[in-house]
């Protein structure tokens, strides 16, 4: 959203609220390079809107939703999207994996993790490989209530990703405090010194997590990481969204 226009922006949040209620939503797939197991087909979840003005990216939506109040709306629609995928991903390769980022509205309500395993029974799938994203501002608003619904879902043995990880002095405390396998480098921090990435990296293989490097657009970036304890690669220079999850890697990647 443009705080220089508003009438677009308008024009936007309507979009967002006839999106929700006509299913207007269209799903990709952000093919994630693993680089132990490059052959393993992972996904981060994805969606996107047409607009007059071009596609609208989930990020987008997501804060749109915020306005509209239809964040939770969007969650489900996420969730649906996401098991119907994880369950085909699964028919070809039973160790695929997903990550379906989730707001803030499913982070602080107390039901979530019961309403999703209501969901994975009624669409009689597997929640193996399947991991859930929340932003790590999202985590701190909240702590407790935070690790309530990150605990419960660990007790239904889904996995979690502390999303948008910053270099802040506490962060890396937030991984063990709260359980979470696996963290996704901020655009931001990945500008940063090497250095200041090489410390995040180092503490997170102590601590047994494994990092998401997204947002990866240029080569220079994957050789500076290849070999630096980054377990996935993900952005448009290792390959944009796809419509589907029919995409892998091949065996070799050079």
């Amino acid at each position: 959203m443009s705080d220089a226009n508003p009438e677009q922006n308008i024009k936007l949040l309507k979009l967002m609220k006839q999106a929700i209620d006509e299913n207007l939503l269209v799903a990709d797939y952000q093919p994630l390079l693993q680089i132990r197991f490059p052959t393993r087909k992972t996904f981060l979840l994805g969606c996107n809107l047409q607009s007059v003005t071009g596609p609208v990216a989930y990020r987008t939506l997501a804060k749109l939703a915020v306005v509209t109040g239809t964040s939770a709306d969007l969650d489900r629609w996420m969730v649906h999207q996401g098991l119907h995928a994880l369950k085909q991903l699964h028919q070809e390769q039973p160790e695929a994996m997903l990550v379906i980022p989730q707001s803030v509205s499913a982070l602080q309500n107390p039901q979530y993790t019961r309403w999703l395993d209501r969901q994975r029974d009624l669409d009689d799938v597997s929640t193996r490989g399947l991991i859930i994203s929340f932003r790590l501002a999202q985590m701190a608003q909240d702590l407790k209530q935070s690790h309530h619904c990150i605990n419960g879902l660990h007790e239904l043995e889904i996995n979690t990703m502390i999303d948008d990880f910053s270099h802040h002095p506490t962060a890396l405390k937030i991984p063990a405090a709260m359980g979470s396998r696996y963290i996704s480098i901020s655009r931001k921090l990945l500008m940063a010194d090497t250095p200041v990435i090489e410390k995040i990296v180092e503490t997170c293989r102590q601590q047994g997590v494994h990092i998401l490097l997204n947002h990866i657009e240029e080569p220079d970036k994957v050789n500076l990481h290849w070999s630096g304890g980054i377990d996935l690669l993900g952005g448009d220079y290792i390959h944009p969204p796809t419509p589907d999850t029919c995409y892998h890697f091949p065996p070799v990647v050079t």
